[in-house]
């Protein structure tokens, strides 16, 4: 197994499009004010970015897409306090259960050292527990931007 990590700026717009897509149909469930429009120009923000935060990275196996995530300087706009963060991660069903999740966290983990940050965060109000089997620690629960609590977890890079 060739795993690879490519930043969203080096994806072809299939696969981009395959990403926004995986996005918006998981996401829009939890938040009704949610398009497929916005989530497209999210998306394609992070791809345009080269320099600096936000931008997106997606793994692959060969050329199949397992799964992507999205770092961020600021995530829940309430705490502008945390900073940076790993969002939007997202393992495709397929390949889910397999450790796919710990080895996309921990290339980001790497990505954002040699960024120089020291500490990244996110929140999660659905997986918990991965976050904790893998090094995360609980910080505190957090508003979310569309309403409803999640927990606030970091780790250090």
């Amino acid at each position: 197994m060739k795993m690879q990590i490519k930043r969203f700026s080096e994806l072809d717009d299939n696969i981009l499009e395959k990403i926004i897509h995986k996005h918006f149909c998981h996401w829009s469930k939890f938040n009704s004010t949610m398009t497929i429009d916005t989530t497209r120009e999210k998306f394609l923000e992070y791809a345009l970015n080269k320099d600096g935060l936000p931008f997106g990275i997606a793994m692959f196996d060969e050329n199949d897409l397992i799964g992507f995530l999205v770092f961020k300087k600021e995530c829940l706009y309430k705490y502008p306090e945390f900073t940076p963060w790993i969002s939007d991660v997202m393992i495709f069903d397929k390949y889910r259960g397999k450790g796919y999740g710990r080895k996309l966290i921990s290339e980001a983990l790497k990505i954002l050292k040699k960024l120089g940050y020291k500490k990244v965060y996110l929140w999660t109000d659905q997986a918990p527990l991965f976050y904790q089997k893998i090094g995360f620690q609980f910080v505190q629960i957090v508003e979310k931007n569309e309403g409803g609590y999640g927990e606030l977890y970091s780790i250090d890079c």
